[in-house]
This record gives C-alpha cells, sequence and structure tokens, in this order.
C-alpha cells in the first residue's frame, strides 16, 4: 500500500478528476489543464499550455449576458488584482467544436506566501449546461404565462371591465358573457356550480360592475346558520332576546348573496320571493312591512336541472331566480386554465409574503394535470398556496406539491379509479335526473323506466345526494 501511495502524485490525481481542474497565473494564462478540462472544452493542455492568449481569449468566457469576462467581469482576475478572496461563476465556454457550454467555476486563490497577493488562481468547473438549460425553460414558460396572464387581463378589462378573472377556457368565456350581461341590469341571478368553482367570485363581480356598486356586497352562507334561527338572520327581529338587525336590511341598496339557496326552509322562501317582487320583508315580530331594495344573487351547489327535479325550492322563487341564470364548470373541464391559474395565485402569495416564487419546475405542471380537482379552483388555490408555504426559494418544486383525495396524482391505478368513478357519478347521475324529470317526478315510474328496483333508487338517490320529490310517489 505504501508503494502504491508513492506511485500516485498529486498532479496525476488533479489530472484524473471529473470535475475541470486548471491554475491560471496573473497574466491569466492556463498553467494547468487536466483531462477533465479537456472532456469540457475539446482543447488539449498542449494547445492551451503553450498558447500566448488568456484564458477568456481561448474559450471565449460570457456571463448570463453575453458580456465578454475579462477584466473586472472575470472572477480570476478580481482575485488576482485582491478584490475578492475567492469567488464562484456562471460562465458560458465555446468549445473548440463551437458548440456553447455553461460550467459553474469556483475560483480560489495560490499564494507563495500568507498574506502575499496571489501569484496564481486555482479554478474548478463543472458542466451544467442541461440544469442551465432546464431553468432557462422555465423561465421562459413562467414569463410566457405572466404575458399571457396580462394579454389576458387586457382583454378583461377591455370586453368586460373585469380585472380579477383569466381565462382561455370557452366554457367560462360563456360564463363571462353572461356575467356581463348580468352587469347592465337588476335583475335577480341564480349561479349554479360546484363548491369551488368561483361562484362567490362571479357574484361579487357582478356587484362591482353592476348598477348596485355603490352599496353593500352581503354574503350568507345557508349551512353556516341554525335552521331554526334562518328566518330571523335574513328577515331580522328578536330570537331568544337577542335582536338580529337581518342580512336583507344589511344590504339595502346593494347586493344580497346567498350561497346554499336550495337549503332554504320552505316558509323563509316564500318571505324571500315576497323581498324579490315586492321589494318589502316582515321582521320577525313585527307586522309592518320594511321596505327594501336589494339585488338578490343566489347560488346553488346543483345543476338547475337538479333543482328543478328535486323541487328543493318552491317554482315560482325558482322561476324568479332563473331570470339570469350562470352556470359555472367544474376544473375538470377547462384543465387549460390550470397555467393561468396557478400564475394568478401565485402572484398574490408573492405580494403577501417575503418568499418570491418566479418559476414553477416543469414536473409540477405534470401532477397539477393529473389530478381532477374534485375540489375545483378552490382546491387548487390550496395546493398552491400550501406549496408556497411548505418551500423556499424562487423555484415551486414537486416535492412540495401535496394533493390529497384519492389518486393524488392521477399517475396511478388509484389516480384513474378516481377519475372512472366521477365519471360513472356523473353519468348516473345524470340519467337519474332525466328519468325523473320524464316521470314528472314520480319515483316508482322513474325506478322502472332505468330498470331497477325502486328501493335501489331510493339508495343511489341519497349517494348522489338527489332530494326525492315528496309530492310524488
Amino acid at each position: 500500500m505504501t508503494q502504491v501511495r508513492e506511485q500516485i502524485t498529486l498532479e496525476q490525481m488533479l489530472a484524473n478528476t471529473q470535475d475541470g481542474l486548471f491554475v491560471i497565473d496573473d497574466q491569466q494564462r492556463f498553467v494547468f489543464f487536466n483531462n477533465g478540462c479537456q472532456r469540457l472544452t475539446g482543447y488539449s493542455a498542449e494547445e492551451v499550455l503553450s498558447s500566448p492568449y488568456t484564458c477568456w481569449q481561448i474559450t471565449e468566457c460570457r456571463d448570463e449576458h453575453g458580456r465578454v469576462l475579462a477584466n473586472k467581469l472575470c472572477g480570476a482576475r478580481s482575485i488576482l488584482d485582491g478584490d475578492q478572496v475567492s469567488c464562484r461563476q456562471l460562465v458560458r465556454i465555446t468549445t473548440k467544436g463551437g458548440e456553447q457550454r455553461w460550467v459553474e467555476t469556483l475560483f480560489t486563490p495560490l499564494r507563495n506566501r500568507p498574506g502575499e497577493k496571489p501569484s496564481y488562481v486555482v479554478g474548478v468547473m463543472r458542466d451544467v449546461t442541461e440544469s442551465k438549460q432546464r431553468e432557462d425553460t422555465w423561465r421562459e414558460t413562467v414569463e410566457g404565462l405572466r404575458n399571457e396572464v396580462e394579454t389576458l387581463r387586457k382583454q378583461m378589462r377591455d370586453r368586460y371591465g373585469f380585472v380579477s378573472i383569466v381565462t382561455k377556457s370557452p366554457a367560462m368565456r360563456l360564463v363571462l358573457d353572461k356575467t356581463r350581461s348580468a352587469c347592465s341590469n337588476s335583475s335577480p341571478v341564480l349561479i349554479c356550480g360546484e363548491k369551488g368553482t368561483g361562484k362567490e367570485m362571479i357574484g361579487r363581480t357582478i356587484h362591482y360592475n353592476g348598477l348596485q356598486k355603490d352599496g353593500p356586497f352581503v354574503c350568507v352562507g345557508i349551512a353556516s346558520i341554525p335552521k331554526d334561527r334562518v328566518d330571523v338572520e335574513l328577515f331580522g327581529g328578536v330570537h331568544e332576546g337577542r335582536e338580529y338587525p337581518g342580512y336583507v336590511l344589511v344590504a339595502d341598496g346593494g347586493t344580497l348573496y346567498i350561497s346554499g339557496i336550495e337549503m332554504l326552509p320552505d316558509d323563509v322562501q316564500a318571505k324571500l320571493l315576497r323581498v324579490v317582487q315586492d321589494k318589502e320583508i316582515r321582521p320577525v315580530g313585527r307586522v309592518d312591512p320594511v321596505p327594501v331594495q336589494i339585488r338578490l344573487i343566489a347560488a346553488a351547489d346543483r345543476s338547475v336541472q337538479d333543482l328543478y327535479v328535486s323541487n328543493r325550492l318552491r317554482d315560482n322563487l325558482l322561476q324568479r331566480l332563473t331570470v339570469i341564470t350562470i352556470e359555472t364548470p367544474p376544473l375538470r373541464t377547462r384543465k387549460e386554465d390550470i397555467p393561468l391559474l396557478v400564475e394568478q395565485f401565485i402572484g398574490t402569495l408573492n405580494q403577501q409574503s417575503t418568499r418570491q416564487v418566479r418559476e414553477v419546475g416543469s414536473d409540477v405542471w405534470q401532477r397539477l394535470e393529473a389530478h381532477d380537482w374534485p375540489g375545483n379552483a378552490q382546491e387548487l388555490q390550496n395546493v398552491i398556496e400550501a406549496a408556497f408555504a411548505a418551500g423556499s426559494g424562487p423555484v415551486l418544486r414537486a416535492e412540495d406539491i401535496s394533493i390529497h383525495a384519492g389518486g393524488s396524482f392521477g399517475s396511478g391505478r388509484e389516480g384513474e379509479t378516481a377519475r372512472l368513478d366521477t365519471l360513472l357519478a356523473d353519468f348516473e347521475r345524470q340519467a337519474i335526473l332525466t328519468a325523473l324529470r320524464r316521470a314528472g317526478g314520480g319515483r316508482s315510474l322513474a325506478a322502472r323506466q332505468l330498470g331497477i328496483s325502486r328501493s335501489r333508487l331510493y339508495r343511489r338517490m341519497d349517494a348522489l345526494g338527489i332530494e326525492p320529490d315528496s309530492t310524488k310517489s
């Protein structure tokens, strides 16, 4: 072993490292050039060591801005001049064959005596061309997305007057056309769609671009109100010794947005219809009506067809609400909007945090595209916000993305099952709704049309969230 150690010289070890290792003198001429350097540059050691040219003249070193790395721009030169102790620099070199290659180079001084000005600089360079190209591609992708978002925002401003909505989906463009039309009048609006599809955003857009924009926008979620207080919280009055102002009165002169409209008790629906038609309410415990001027925007997590079939809303109220109907499409049907939404979410998060994300890893897009997004745009926003908080640095990376519920990334059996289940449930739901509509709400006739028992029809309606019509048998 001792004999082997004696046979291996330091020069042999340096000459055969995988990284490029070189030494330049104070005139910036090569005095050492190992095999790694020869592989990276295509030049032989004999060529560069015997050349009268400087190192940057031989390899045509340039920085990321395309500037020639000569004089003070060169890390090695700044060390030789005593301006820096050591430095790391990203350099674009040109090989002997004319190929451009990115190398990351670490420069350190080599002194004859401590404290003296260095006579030589040692450079260790590593090929980072592939990672630099990926980084450039990510940057171009993000920059392209930013430009596209800004173009779409301008289109939204020019065509709709909206600034918070960006889309290139034909289905969402139809939604925006209807939204723009709703801004020009005070008619009631019914917005239907799955949870997380942006129904409240559409409602706010109508309000803040409509005739009621100078009045209040009052948002009420029926699901969050105890059933015994829905009446008094909406219309005001006294309940169990407590005075409630009533959301309708609070919204006077503006817009009342009610989410979960299909959850209203029948007697409360009748009072709400009076507000829409007669512009007045009777607070709980009062006899005299109180005049109000509001625009009603109602939202339901069901389709319009489902609302008609299920009889969850009174016919006269439903007819008034459907003067203007807007149905928001689920995200799984407009995945072309995912990059735009991600860019918009990141822009908002950048404004609220010291972390500034400028790039999105290419494998992030693959994961986002593969998921079915049962929670729609709201789920996507939550995923991006969690990834933003979990990571650090300017790049949003795939390892920070965490998607729950079934097949997380849709790349394996669980993801395929989740998509199939969604498709089958949608198909079955529509088939049952169609049969019920043709049967006039009669479940026995609908079951016969579907070729299943009445009890099975009940079970499937319950599983799919289809409410039975209690007036039919």
